[in-house]
C-alpha cells in the first residue's frame, strides 16, 4: 500500500513540473529552483530587484598605468608651460593676440567630459565598456556585464553576445534578441505594450579609456588617454589648442586613414555651436594644421585681435561676427588697411560702403580710427556769472540771449558792460570779441549771433575789485581748539577752506556771522586767524604771558564797518582789553601821481571806545577804510596771578601768590610763617624754571654743535637733556637775606620758583674718582682730605687740582692752585666733594701736530731775524 502510494504522489510531482515549465519563463524557473533550494547567494548573482541595481556614479574605467601616464602628462605640460612663457616672451604675447587662445588656457574653464548625460545612440562600444541590463514586469533581473577585450559579454544561461564595434542601439537590439530566449515575451522598455509585461533597459555603466593622438601646431602634442565619452574639443583642451602657427577654422578628426570631420571652432567662439565636435575613438587622430590667412583687426572694435579668414569671408563679416562690430566712438566712415605687397607695404583707404565686397588678405592689419573727441559739431559754452553754466547745444541756443536764458538767466553780480566771445577761425586761429551785454539788453544793440565752440565768458563786479579786508590785532575773545600746525582759514559759517588749518572760530557769535555780513560766498569771505607772536618767539615769562595769547582776526571789508562792527565780529573783548586807547593803522594812499614823495607809509589814529559796544551815543561813528589794522592793547595795571611753590622746613608749606612783581625771598619765608626748628637755612636753594623760546632752543642747539675739541677736531655731539632742560638751581644765601631783608642776596622771586629749604644734614658726600665713593660723617674741624681719606682716597686717574665741591644751596667752589700750594674750599654740611677724572692724553698724531706747528713757527721766526740781520748790514 505504501509502495502504490509513493509512486503516485512521484509522478503527480513529475507532471506537474512538465507543465510549470511550459507555462513559467526559464528565469522564473531558475528563480523558484533558487528559492526551493534555499540558495540565496545564487538568486543574488542573476537577479537583483530594480531599486537594487547598481546606479552609481558612472565612472572611468583606467588602468594604473595609463592613470599615470595621465598624471605625468599633465604636469609636463604644466611645467613646459611656464617654460615657454618664459623663454620665448613675444611668441606668448602673439598666441595672446590670436582670436580663441583664451579658450584653452582660462585657469578657471575645463572642458572635461560630461560623465552624466545619458548614453548617445552613436556610442560605440568596446572592450571594459560596462553594459547595465535591468529586467522588470513579471519576472525581475539585473545584469552587469564588462565588454571583454575580445568584444563580447558573457550572459549567464545565454552564453557570449558580441558588441564590440557596435553603438549602443545596435547593442541593445542584439542583447535583447538574445535573453528573449530565456524570457519569453521580452520587449525593449520604450518599444510598445508587451503581452507578457516584461520589459528590458540597456545603459552604459562604466566607460573605457581611449587613446587620442594630437599631432601638428598644439602646444602639447602627444598621445592622450581620454574616456571614451570625451569628443574633440575635450581632447583639444588637454593638447593647450592651437599655437602661434595652428589653424583654428580647419581641424581634422582621422579615424581609420580618413578625414571624418573638419572642426571651425570660430562657429563655437562667435555663435557657440560645436558643430562636428563628434565622439572620439581609439586611435583616433586629430591634426591642426597651419593657418593659411591671419589678419589683424586693432582699434576700435569690440573684440580687436588676430583673426584667421577663410577664402569666401569678407571684411564686413570680420569685423562684424568675428571683431564683434564698431565700438560707440569708432569713426565708421573709413578704414585703414596697411598691406604687404611683394617688395614693400602698402596703404588702403576703405569706405565702410565697400567692406562687403572687400576680402582682406593675410598680413593685412585693419585699422579702426576714433572719431575726434576734441570736436563737437554744435557745442557751445558759457561760463561765469549766470545760475547753470556749461556746455549747451548750438541749435536750441543760437543767439547770446538765448544762451544765457537757457543758462537760467543773469546773476545779480554780473559785469554787463562787457562780456568776452572766444571764437575759432575757420583756420583754427581764436578771436575773441568784446559785447555790451546792457546795450543788447535795453535794445540799443542786435543779438550776437552765435557760432560752434563759441566761449562765452561773464565776470562778477566783485572779481573786477581787491579783495578787501580789515584786520583786528590784540585782547579779543576768539576762542581757538588747536588741530594742526599751521594758521586757520575758515569759510564765515564754521567750515574749513583750506587745508592749513590750526583751529576754527568757537565764540559765541559764530552762529551770527553770517547774518552781519549779509554774505556766504565761500570764495571771498574768509576769515583768516593768526597767533599775534609766532610760536618760535613766544617767551614762557610772567612778563609776556598777555601778550602771547594774543590773536589777529582777518575779516572781509564792509562798507560803513565801524570799530565795534568787526570787534563785535571778533568775539567781544577780553577783561584785560584798555578801550582807552584804540590804535588804528591806515594805509598810506597817493592816488595823484603829482604829489611829492615823502617818508610817512602810514596814518596812526588813537581814539577810545566803550567797553560795552552798545550802539548809542556812547558809540564811535569812526567807520573803517579797507585794510585797515584795528590794535586792542592789554590794560597796563592787568597782571594774570602769579604763584611760587614753598617746600621744607617752614611753617605753612605750600603754593602761595604774588602780591607784587617785585616781592622777596625774606617777604615770601614771612608769609610762610617763618623757619621752624629742623631748618638748615644755609642748605636752602631756589629751583627756578629755564624761560626760553623755541628760537633760543634752536640757537642753543647749534651753539653745542659747533663746539669743537681743540685737539681732535670732533664736533661735540649734541645732547638732548641739555637742550631740553626746564629748570635751574641758584644758589642763595638765605641766613644772610633774612638777616638783611631788602639786600643782595635777598632776590626777587619770580613766577613758577620754588623755594626748597631742607633739614640739618649730617653726612657730606664724596663722588668721582675715589677708591670708595660715599657718604661720610660730618664732624666740625674735618679738612678736605680727612673726607677724601674716608671715601679710601683718590684714584690714580684722579684729576686733584680740578675737585670742587657742590653745597647744599646749589652752589659750587671749586679748588684753587697757587704754585705748589692748594687751596680747597670749606666743607660744609650737606655738601658734596666730586673729584673729576684727568683728561685723555694727546694721541701721537696730535702731538706730530703740535710739533709741526712749532717747528713751523720757529723756522718763521729764524727767518725773520736773518731778514733783519742782512737788512741792518
Amino acid at each position: 500500500m505504501n509502495k502504490k502510494f509513493s509512486f503516485v504522489l512521484m509522478a503527480f510531482l513529475l507532471l506537474s513540473t512538465k507543465m510549470m515549465s511550459q507555462t513559467i519563463p526559464f528565469g522564473v524557473q531558475g528563480q523558484l529552483l533558487d528559492r526551493m533550494n534555499n540558495n540565496p547567494s545564487n538568486s543574488q548573482n542573476r537577479n537583483q530587484p530594480q531599486n537594487q541595481a547598481n546606479v552609481g556614479r558612472r565612472t572611468i574605467t583606467t588602468t594604473p598605468k595609463q592613470k599615470q601616464n595621465y598624471d605625468s602628462l599633465m604636469a609636463d605640460r604644466k611645467r613646459n608651460a611656464g617654460e615657454i612663457a618664459d623663454e620665448d616672451t613675444a611668441v606668448f604675447n602673439l598666441r595672446k593676440r590670436i582670436f580663441g587662445y583664451s579658450i584653452f588656457n582660462n585657469k578657471t574653464g575645463t572642458f572635461e567630459p560630461n560623465l552624466k548625460i545619458a548614453t548617445p545612440k552613436s556610442y560605440v562600444l568596446g572592450p571594459d565598456d560596462e553594459l547595465i541590463i535591468d529586467i522588470n514586469g513579471y519576472s525581475e533581473d539585473h545584469y552587469n556585464l564588462t565588454v571583454s577585450p575580445d568584444g563580447f559579454v558573457k550572459i549567464n544561461r545565454i552564453g557570449n553576445v558580441y558588441v564590440a564595434g557596435l553603438t549602443i542601439e545596435e547593442a541593445k537590439s542584439r542583447i535583447i534578441s538574445k535573453l528573449s530566449q530565456i524570457f519569453v515575451g521580452l520587449r525593449r522598455e520604450g518599444s510598445g505594450p508587451s503581452s507578457t509585461n516584461l520589459y528590458a533597459s540597456i545603459s552604459l555603466g562604466s566607460i573605457r579609456t581611449v587613446n587620442v593622438t594630437v599631432q601638428g601646431e598644439v602646444l602639447f602634442p602627444g598621445t592622450y588617454s581620454v574616456p571614451s565619452l570625451a569628443r574633440v574639443m575635450n581632447v583639444l583642451y588637454l593638447a593647450g589648442g592651437p599655437n602661434q602657427n595652428g589653424t583654428y577654422r580647419e581641424i581634422q578628426l582621422i579615424r581609420n586613414k580618413k578625414v571624418i570631420a573638419t572642426i571651425d571652432l570660430y562657429d563655437f567662439l562667435t555663435a557657440g555651436i560645436q558643430k562636428n565636435d563628434v565622439n572620439i575613438h581609439d586611435q583616433d587622430i586629430i591634426k591642426v594644421g597651419i593657418y593659411k590667412s591671419r589678419i589683424e583687426v586693432k582699434g576700435k572694435v569690440k573684440r580687436p585681435a588676430l583673426f584667421e579668414i577663410m577664402p569666401q569671408e569678407n571684411l564686413s563679416k570680420v569685423i562684424q561676427d568675428f571683431a564683434g562690430g564698431f565700438t560707440e566712438d569708432a569713426f565708421r566712415e573709413l578704414v585703414k588697411i596697411t598691406r604687404y605687397t611683394n617688395r614693400e607695404r602698402k596703404l588702403i583707404d576703405l569706405n565702410s560702403a565697400l567692406m562687403n565686397s572687400f576680402s582682406p588678405q593675410t598680413g593685412d592689419v585693419i585699422q579702426v580710427e576714433s572719431v575726434n573727441q576734441d570736436r563737437f559739431e554744435n557745442k557751445i559754452s558759457i561760463l561765469g556769472e549766470v545760475f547753470r553754466p556749461g556746455q549747451f547745444a548750438l541749435e536750441g541756443s543760437s543767439t547770446l540771449l538765448k544762451l544765457i536764458d537757457r543758462a537760467g538767466g543773469l546773476k545779480e553780480n554780473a559785469f554787463l558792460d562787457r562780456v568776452l566771445i572766444q571764437r575759432i577761425n575757420p583756420d583754427l586761429s581764436k578771436t575773441n570779441l568784446s559785447v555790451n551785454l546792457k546795450d543788447i539788453l535795453t535794445n540799443k544793440s542786435k543779438d550776437i549771433a552765435l557760432r560752434r565752440e563759441d566761449n562765452v565768458s561773464i565776470f562778477s563786479i566783485l572779481d573786477l575789485k581787491e579783495g578787501y579786508t580789515v584786520t583786528i590785532h590784540g585782547e579779543i575773545n576768539l576762542k581757538r581748539e588747536k588741530r594742526n600746525e599751521s594758521d586757520a582759514e575758515l569759510n564765515l559759517d564754521g567750515n574749513k577752506k583750506s587745508e592749513n588749518n590750526t583751529g576754527k572760530v568757537t565764540s559765541s557769535q559764530d552762529n551770527n556771522r553770517n547774518n552781519l555780513t549779509g554774505n556766504t560766498d565761500s570764495n571771498t569771505d574768509v576769515v583768516q586767524i593768526e597767533s599775534e607772536i609766532s610760536e618760535e618767539l613766544k617767551s614762557n615769562e610772567a612778563a609776556n604771558q598777555l601778550i602771547n595769547r594774543q590773536l589777529k582776526l582777518t575779516l572781509p571789508f564792509v562798507e560803513k564797518m565801524t570799530v565795534e562792527d568787526l570787534i563785535l565780529q571778533a568775539g567781544g573783548l577780553r577783561e584785560s582789553a584798555a578801550t582807552g586807547v584804540v590804535e588804528i593803522v591806515r594805509r598810506k594812499k597817493n592816488l595823484a601821481d603829482n604829489i611829492p614823495m615823502n617818508s610817512q607809509i602810514a596814518e596812526i589814529i588813537r581814539f577810545s571806545i566803550s567797553k560795552k559796544l552798545q550802539l548809542d551815543e556812547t558809540a564811535s561813528t569812526f567807520e573803517l577804510q579797507p585794510y585797515d589794522e584795528v590794535f586792542i592793547r592789554s590794560s597796563p595795571n592787568y597782571e594774570l596771578q602769579q604763584f611760587i611753590t614753598i617746600q621744607g622746613q617752614v611753617i605753612y608749606p605750600g603754593v602761595y601768590g604774588l602780591e607784587k612783581k617785585d616781592e622777596r625771598l625774606s617777604e615770601i619765608i614771612t608769609r610762610a610763617g617763618g623757619l621752624n626748628r629742623q631748618a638748615y637755612p644755609k642748605g636752602a636753594k631756589l629751583i627756578r624754571k629755564i624761560q626760553l623760546t623755541e628760537f633760543e632752543k634752536n640757537r642753543k642747539t647749534e651753539q653745542l654743535n659747533e663746539i669743537q675739541d681743540n685737539f681732535t677736531g670732533i664736533s661735540a655731539q649734541k645732547d638732548p637733556a641739555i637742550v631740553a632742560k626746564t629748570k635751574e638751581t641758584i644758589g642763595i644765601d638765605l641766613v644772610k637775606a633774612l638777616k638783611n631783608p631788602g639786600g643782595e642776596d635777598d632776590l626777587y622771586v619770580l613766577e613758577g620758583d620754588i623755594i626748597d629749604i631742607p633739614k640739618e644734614p649730617q653726612t657730606v658726600k664724596v663722588s668721582g674718582e675715589v677708591l670708595y665713593p660715599n657718604s661720610v660723617k660730618y664732624l666740625e674741624g674735618k679738612s678736605f682730605y680727612d673726607f677724601i681719606s674716608e671715601a679710601g682716597g683718590f684714584t690714580s686717574s684722579s684729576a686733584r687740582k680740578r675737585t670742587y665741591v657742590l653745597y647744599s644751596n646749589g652752589s659750587v667752589k671749586r679748588t684753587k692752585s697757587f704754585l705748589f700750594l692748594r687751596f680747597h674750599p670749606k666743607i660744609e654740611q650737606g655738601a658734596e666733594i666730586i673729584v673729576p677724572k684727568k683728561s685723555k692724553v694727546a694721541t701721537g698724531q696730535q702731538i706730530v701736530s703740535v710739533v709741526s706747528i712749532f717747528t713751523g713757527t720757529l723756522t718763521s721766526l729764524i727767518g725773520i731775524i736773518t731778514l733783519i740781520k742782512a737788512t741792518s748790514n
